[in-house]
């Protein structure tokens, strides 16, 4: 009977994370259930990171409902024109939003490279930046929406609307975190086995392929990738410093060594 079936998602997860020495076994297993192990470990990643932040926040204000009319600034787009009440600047599911309604152009020096989108309002326009489409800028004039009044009442009929918004960044931010999870994966894989070239007496031992080694790497960073994500939702700023990275890639590398 073929070895990965003896071999469930939890006690794939044990191994990564306690059993390092029986991380052999793990070779045994079909592409199917590594690719499904890494799906689960980072869809587990995305509910703690990601996830976490929405919930904390949603629970914070009180439910957007109550945030929209109550936390909110008193904001009123008429005429062309958008007038907030104070300026703003949060971050709400990923997204930063910036308002200053005294200027009436958005100056593109206030967009910042720490976050996957913003949105940046000021009298007359607004700027849209998305960094998952090569920080591509999106300018909207609010002179084309003369006829349109929008203001916090009016936005509480797009709560629903939100959600889905939520529930899509979400699904993103765990495609983000795949690609991370393997590019970091390649890395450490490229380490080991080129240090494996360097070390090993091919007269007595059989080289291990690239291949096996990438396998074991998705597994190696199994623990450090969820401390950090972790970390990072509690605000430790350690864990996204270069010395925590430093300590997660020599970590991952000498579990696979």
């Amino acid at each position: 009977m073929d070895k990965s079936e003896k071999i469930s998602w939890f006690e794939q997860f044990k191994i990564a994370c306690l059993k390092p020495s029986q991380y052999k076994r793990l070779l045994n297993l079909a592409k199917g259930k590594v690719i499904l192990f890494l799906a689960a470990i980072t869809l587990i990643t995305t509910i703690l990171g990601y996830g976490m932040d929405v919930a904390g926040f949603t629970v914070s204000v009180g439910g957007w409902k109550n945030f929209i009319l109550n936390r909110l600034p008193a904001f009123e787009l008429k005429d062309g024109t958008l007038k907030v009440d104070r300026q703003m600047d949060f971050d709400i599911a990923g997204v930063h939003f910036i308002a200053d309604t005294s200027k009436n152009k958005v100056n593109v020096n206030d967009l910042s490279n720490e976050y996957s989108m913003e949105m940046v309002f000021a009298k007359d326009e607004m700027v849209v930046k998305n960094a998952a489409v090569g920080n591509m800028l999106n300018r909207v004039s609010f002179k084309d929406f003369k006829d349109i009044v929008f203001n916090n009442k009016a936005m509480t009929a797009m709560i629903p609307i939100i959600h889905i918004f939520i529930v899509i960044m979400f699904f993103s931010q765990w495609i983000v975190n795949i690609i991370s999870y393997l590019t970091v994966a390649v890395f450490i894989t490229m380490l080991a086995y080129f240090n494996q070239k360097t070390r090993l007496d091919r007269k007595n031992k059989d080289e291990v392929s690239f291949g096996k080694i990438f396998k074991l790497s998705i597994y190696a960073r199994v623990i450090f990738g969820l401390i950090e994500t972790i970390g990072v939702t509690a605000g430790v700023s350690f864990f996204s410093g270069m010395i925590w990275m430093f300590i997660s890639y020599f970590g991952s590398y000498e579990l696979l060594l």
